[in-house]
């Protein structure tokens, strides 16, 4: 058995919760920890999710935005099983560090 597969099914869970309730399939880094810190008997750190959501192939880094005039940044993430729903960049942010697209042959 894998290392962590509980706290992965507790992240996945988190984005489908999301998914069902509001049509939602893009969830900011804050979002997920705090469902993950409200939700689950442990919660988890910010490195262990950083850590988690970087390294699984079913998480993927959609955009990340900076508030406009500051260095405030927030990143989107996405589980690649659900249907790709992607938002607009909210008001008084900007997108950066955009993710390299793959190429597929």
């Amino acid at each position: 058995m894998a290392r962590y597969n509980r706290v992965v099914s507790n992240i996945e869970k988190c984005f489908r919760a999301f998914h069902e309730k509001d049509g939602v399939s893009e969830l900011t880094f804050h979002t997920v920890k705090q469902w993950m810190n409200s939700n689950t008997k442990d919660g988890i750190t910010s490195a262990g999710l950083a850590n988690l959501l970087r390294r699984r192939s079913q998480f993927r880094r959609t955009r990340t935005e900076r508030k406009v005039g500051t260095n405030i940044t927030t990143s989107f993430w996405t589980m690649t099983t659900l249907p790709k729903n992607v938002a607009d960049v909210r008001e008084g942010w900007t997108v950066i560090n955009e993710p390299k697209q793959q190429v597929v042959d």
